[in-house]
């Protein structure tokens, strides 16, 4: 008698398919684990893993030496150690600014010099996570991040920087991450300066190569190699390119391994020539010469953007990592809506946006119509200065001036 019920017994053909299932889905495990092994935690700077291993004199000698600033401390967190300077006078305007993309905080020290010295406030200026002398985290570079970072750098003070708040000059980057911070926290700020700000570049700026490669489809080693080759690609012979060193993980590679990179190299095959052009776009503003060259520091000649990157790519082993993710989930453009919440900030507070006339990253046009449309006009200081991206770090005096006007030193 037959049964009922058909035979639990797998077919042979059941059978090979189930076994073909398996070995595609274990070889695309393994070649994504060869292509984008698990990530440090938290990937420590250069103030863990250099600065013990030179004297005060060598220290002195960096690119971007520990005692560039005054007030400099060391903030531990769950997500590392940021590095944090604060100096001023105590009871002067309290000022906080935040730096690009792609330099440590050095490259604002024009302007916070010009601000403690000439118009006596009290300034605070931190590496972002990944930059200079801040750990490197895990985690989206996102407005949730950056928020916590700004709060975790103003709590550490000694002087009380809330409730009565403060002021916020943030540059590229930081303008999007300080119109963030803002739009959230708008009865803590008291002024708000935006520099070539990012956080409203029009999406048509962005090719589909770039969204393709940002979007998460490119495996994230691949991408943070393809973003270190873009930025050591300098010109400037003055600049030596960083000494390459394997990392610990390829080091410890065995032939597993090996094995799968090799299958992910003609993976990633198809995908690479895409990541190059994406990268490259996404570069165009940091990789313009004269801003390449522009020097961060009058003391000291040789240090410039182009500088403090190769020094940022050689010895802060967390910049690329840092610098990807903040492309990916920073605010860089679409954050009408957020830049819309300033509309609540303070009676009397304006947001002043200065943008460089040439700028090949921020289009002063487009975003002075993109801001204002989101902000209102009447909320809005609108100045336009001579230069490109860099003139808020070559023309620091200008720019301080400008903000005079409105903010009333």
């Amino acid at each position: 008698m037959m049964s009922a019920f058909p035979s639990l017994v797998p077919s042979r053909d059941t059978s090979l398919v189930v076994l073909s299932v398996a070995t595609t889905l274990i070889t695309s495990a393994l070649v994504r684990r060869a292509l984008d092994p698990p990530a440090e935690r938290i990937i420590p700077s250069p103030r863990e893993t250099l600065l013990p291993k030179l004297t005060k004199e060598e220290q002195g000698e960096l690119p971007y030496p520990p005692g560039a600033f005054p007030g400099a401390r060391d903030v531990e967190s769950p997500y590392g150690t940021i590095r944090v300077y604060e100096w001023g006078p105590e009871t002067g305007r309290k000022v906080l600014l935040i730096h690009g993309i792609s330099t440590p905080c050095v490259s604002l020290g024009g302007l916070s010099n010009i601000l403690t010295d000439q118009k006596r406030c009290r300034v605070i200026l931190l590496d972002l996570f990944g930059r200079g002398y801040s750990d490197s985290p895990d985690l989206p570079h996102d407005a949730r991040l950056y928020t916590t970072q700004i709060l975790l750098a103003i709590t550490s003070s000694p002087l009380p920087w809330t409730p009565d708040g403060f002021s916020i000059i943030g540059y590229s980057l930081g303008g999007g991450i300080a119109a963030d911070f803002a739009a959230y926290f708008s009865h803590l700020v008291k002024g708000l300066a935006l520099l070539a700000p990012a956080g409203l570049i029009r999406d048509d700026h962005f090719g589909w190569h770039t969204k393709l490669v940002y979007a998460g489809f490119v495996p994230r080693l691949l991408l943070e190699r393809t973003v270190k080759k873009k930025l050591t690609d300098t010109k400037d012979p003055e600049i030596p390119p960083p000494s390459s060193s394997p990392s610990s993980s390829q080091e410890k590679d065995d032939g597993v391994g090996k094995r799968c990179l090799s299958v992910g190299d003609k993976v990633a095959g198809a995908v690479s020539k895409e990541s190059e052009n994406a990268a490259a776009n996404e570069m165009r503003g940091i990789s313009n010469p004269h801003f390449n060259s522009t020097p961060l520091s009058k003391g000291k000649a040789g240090l410039t953007v182009a500088s403090a990157v190769r020094w940022q790519l050689e010895f802060n082993r967390g910049f690329v990592r840092s610098f990807v993710s903040s492309i990916r989930w920073a605010s860089i453009s679409g954050h009408a809506k957020t830049w819309g919440k300033l509309r609540d900030l303070r009676d009397g507070v304006k947001v002043v946006i200065l943008v460089g006339r040439t700028d090949p990253v921020i289009v002063a046009t487009e975003l002075e119509e993109d801001a204002k449309a989101a902000i209102g006009q009447e909320k809005v200081e609108w100045r336009v200065m001579e230069g490109g991206h860099e003139f808020p770090i070559t023309q620091p005096d200008a720019v301080v001036e400008e903000i005079d006007g409105v903010w009333k030193f």
